[in-house]
């Protein structure tokens, strides 16, 4: 009798393991898609935050106070968000990580632009943008993530995407002074501190909101001790239509700033950094196709094959 049923508990156990497999690949699938949407909520979120801070700048707005109002606001969001949801921790480590976060984005912010000043954008942007490389080959070398051949493929062509998106044929590529080398050096790797500090204490299991908090405040304090000095020296400086500007479109920026890094912290706790991080540069193209359908800028060749190789890239990782 033993050996007749035997058959039958073999069917059982196997349509037991069947069920468990088929839920598992459910739940990959499920997760993947998770990670996906937020990735591109991130970037299309950013993305309206970095979109701001060029209306801020068409308006002649001041810089200072346009980062000031940003990161106001940003770091407001984050505290609301650590109430809702009881994420609060403020902890030595915490606090130290969100320093070195805050110092990537405030810093990386001031040196981005001082770079533009000097060099051309159709250098400047693709080179800084060279941060998102060197988070793939952290992502992969330390914490041993890998991706298929089509992921691989689509990560390339939104890299590609992202470097030719700023080129301007017109535009001469001469570098006429040596600090530009410098400064682009070191705002990629600040840049690369905020993207790739959030992944490693991600591994760490710290609080994401929590740090990003921490690095807000940081900004916010760093440009108002900026702000001040500059007063001391220009009185009238507050009462300029450039701060009205800048601290209106600031403060608008912060709230898109808040929602796309704090969907971005949330996409690395989800997904692998290899694919999230690219898809979230991506945000560049939402300031650009934006400018196109608001400021009627001519889209350049350039900026149509970034288009489409973003596209084509998103489809490949998503298949």
């Amino acid at each position: 009798m033993q050996a007749s049923l035997a058959p039958y508990g073999r069917v059982e156990l196997e349509s037991d393991m069947m069920k468990k497999t088929e839920f598992t690949i459910r739940k990959d699938n499920s997760s993947m898609s998770l990670w996906f949407i937020l990735a591109l909520l991130s970037s299309l979120t950013f993305g309206l935050a970095g979109f701001l801070m060029k209306v801020s700048s068409v308006k002649k707005g001041d810089h200072d106070f346009l980062l000031w109002g940003l990161y106001l606001t940003g770091s407001l969001g984050f505290l609301w968000w650590m109430v809702k949801t009881r994420d609060m921790d403020f902890s030595c480590t915490v606090l130290i990580a969100g320093v070195i976060v805050g110092i990537g984005s405030a810093f990386g912010n001031l040196l981005f632009m001082k770079a533009l000043d000097i060099g051309p954008a159709s250098l400047t942007s693709p080179v800084v943008n060279g941060n998102i490389v060197l988070m793939i080959g952290m992502s992969m070398l330390i914490y041993g993530e890998t991706i298929t051949v089509s992921e691989t493929a689509g990560v390339a062509l939104l890299v590609i995407a992202m470097m030719i998106l700023p080129v301007d044929p017109n535009e001469s590529l001469k570098i006429r002074n040596k600090r530009w080398y410098a400064l682009v050096f070191i705002t990629m790797l600040l840049f690369f501190f905020r993207n790739g500090g959030l992944k490693i204490t991600e591994e760490m299991h710290l609080s994401g909101t929590s740090i990003l908090f921490v690095s807000y405040v940081f900004g916010f304090f760093w440009f108002t001790f900026q702000i001040f000095h500059r007063k001391l020296q220009i009185p009238s400086l507050v009462s300029s239509v450039r701060f009205r500007t800048g601290v209106f479109w600031g403060l608008a920026a912060g709230i898109f700033s808040f929602a796309g890094m704090q969907l971005y912290a949330v996409a690395l706790n989800q997904g692998p950094a290899t694919l999230i991080a690219p898809i979230f540069s991506t945000n560049s193209l939402v300031v650009a196709l934006l400018s196109i359908l608001i400021y009627r800028e001519q889209l350049s060749l350039f900026q149509t094959l970034s288009l489409i190789l973003l596209f084509s890239g998103l489809i490949l990782i998503r298949i």
